[in-house]
C-alpha cells in the first residue's frame, strides 16, 4: 500500500495571469514536499515566476518544505518572487525562528500577498 501525503495543494492563477497561488492544507511533511516539488518545477518551466503560498490551512511545516520555498525563491528571484500569505500563528513562529523571514516576504492575508506581487508582475506566458 502506497503512502499518501498529509497535505493537499490547490493551484490557481489570478484572472490576469500574473500570479500563481498555491493553497496548502494539512501537513507539509517530507512526503508532501516530495509531491509538491515537481509540480512547482513544472510551473517554473512553463514560465511562471511569481508564486503566493496561502498557508491559512497549513498545520505543520517541515524542513523539506522550508527548503522547497527557498529553492523556488532562488530559482525565480531574478525575474520573480515567492511570498507567503495567511500564515497560522504556529507556522509564522516557526518561520521566524528559522529566520526565513529574512529571505521571503510574509503577508497577513492571501489578498495582500497577491497584491504585493501583482503590483510588479508581468503576465504569464499563454499557450
Amino acid at each position: 500500500m502506497a503512502s499518501q501525503s498529509a497535505c493537499s495543494f490547490e493551484f490557481e492563477i489570478t484572472p490576469d495571469n500574473r500570479v500563481m497561488i498555491i493553497s496548502l492544507c494539512g501537513k507539509l511533511d517530507p512526503l508532501a514536499a516530495e509531491e509538491l516539488a515537481p509540480q512547482l518545477e513544472e510551473a517554473r518551466r512553463l514560465g511562471i515566476r511569481r508564486f503566493v503560498f496561502d498557508m491559512g490551512r497549513l498545520e505543520y511545516l517541515g524542513s523539506l518544505g522550508l527548503r522547497l520555498f527557498v529553492s523556488l525563491h532562488n530559482q525565480v528571484k531574478a525575474d520573480g518572487a515567492v511570498v507567503l500569505g495567511n500564515l497560522t500563528p504556529s507556522v509564522r513562529t516557526f518561520l521566524e525562528m528559522t529566520k526565513l523571514n529574512r529571505v521571503l516576504r510574509f503577508y497577513p492575508t492571501r489578498r495582500e500577498a497577491i497584491d504585493a506581487l501583482d503590483a510588479v508582475a508581468t503576465p504569464l506566458p499563454r499557450g
